[in-house]
């Protein structure tokens, strides 16, 4: 699945699908290295199961990506930028001084990992331009639900399941022991309102600057906003009520829009990066979202 936006004046649509830039409650592990995804940390899937048991696993990965069954936003806009949109300073602040708006909305939900969703269209189409930025508005609260299943160490499966969060911080898991008995996913509620540790705040993500690389190159930022016109930056926790995703494109491949380019594709993929799950003892113990890429290509 993927979101397609055609630039064409007559032909002005935008579609949604299996993904957007992802943001997480991970953003210890979401350094300056790419978190590992689980087919390569613990190994290729059979039948959608993984071979090996939790003592195979054992210590040597604490974390590792995934691909959510459900991951749930709610879009306000988008847009491509010549600069960094979000500026420096004390505090970051959003500027689209740089930018152009592509879609905007009074809020498009969708289902990212299950559907492919029309959003409004856009009046016109983007100036010729090079483009090393694009942005995403939306809220910060992320639908979830995913599972991973594991061998039991005594030639079955066991099954990891995300549940229903009882603090509003995510989700743990739960197992089910045998192939009678397998849990089944629950979806649940991330809120992500913080990037810093617990007893500080910080409204921008990446905390140091050599941070936010994405898996295959890039980078990703992320600034926590209030839901007024000015998007002010929040101050505190509690004021942070949307989410601003930029993404900037490998050194060397912007986005370049010509006079003669009749569109723009932006393929998006959640598969094995979208869904963060942390391991202890070799068994997932907590789930949430991670961050994941667009892939652009002009037509």
């Amino acid at each position: 699945m993927k979101l397609k936006q055609n630039l064409l004046k007559n032909i002005n649509s935008i579609a949604v699908g299996f993904g957007l830039i992802g943001f997480t409650a991970f953003t210890d592990v979401a350094k300056a290295e790419a978190p590992p995804k689980c087919t390569a940390a613990i190994g290729a899937k059979v039948d959608g199961k993984y071979t090996k048991t939790a003592a195979q696993i054992g210590n040597s990965m604490d974390y590792c990506t995934e691909t959510p069954e459900r991951f749930e936003i709610t879009i306000y806009e988008l847009g491509l930028c010549t600069a960094q949109p979000i500026q420096t300073g004390s505090p970051r602040t959003f500027s689209r001084n740089d930018c152009v708006v592509t879609m905007t909305s009074s809020g498009s939900t969708a289902d990212l990992a299950n559907s492919t969703v029309e959003l409004p269209s856009m009046n016109g189409r983007p100036a010729s331009n090079t483009y090393t930025h694009a942005y995403i508005i939306l809220t910060n609260t992320f639908g979830l639900r995913g599972s991973v299943t594991i061998k039991n160490g005594s030639g079955g499966d066991v099954k990891y399941c995300s549940m229903t969060n009882k603090d509003g911080s995510g989700s743990n898991s739960t197992s089910g022991t045998t192939e009678g008995n397998f849990c089944t996913a629950e979806n649940h509620t991330e809120l992500l309102n913080n990037f810093a540790d617990e007893g500080s705040f910080s409204a921008y993500f990446p905390l140091e600057e050599e941070d936010g690389v994405m898996d295959g190159g890039g980078k990703v930022s992320a600034l926590l906003t209030a839901a007024d016109t000015n998007l002010t930056t929040a101050t505190q926790a509690s004021e942070a009520k949307r989410l601003i995703g930029v993404f900037e494109t490998n050194s060397g491949s912007p986005v370049k829009i010509t006079d003669s380019t009749n569109g723009l594709e932006m393929q998006l993929t959640v598969t094995d990066i979208g869904y963060g799950i942390t391991f202890t003892n070799g068994e997932p113990v907590f789930f949430g979202s991670m961050p994941f890429k667009p892939v652009f290509t002009t037509f």
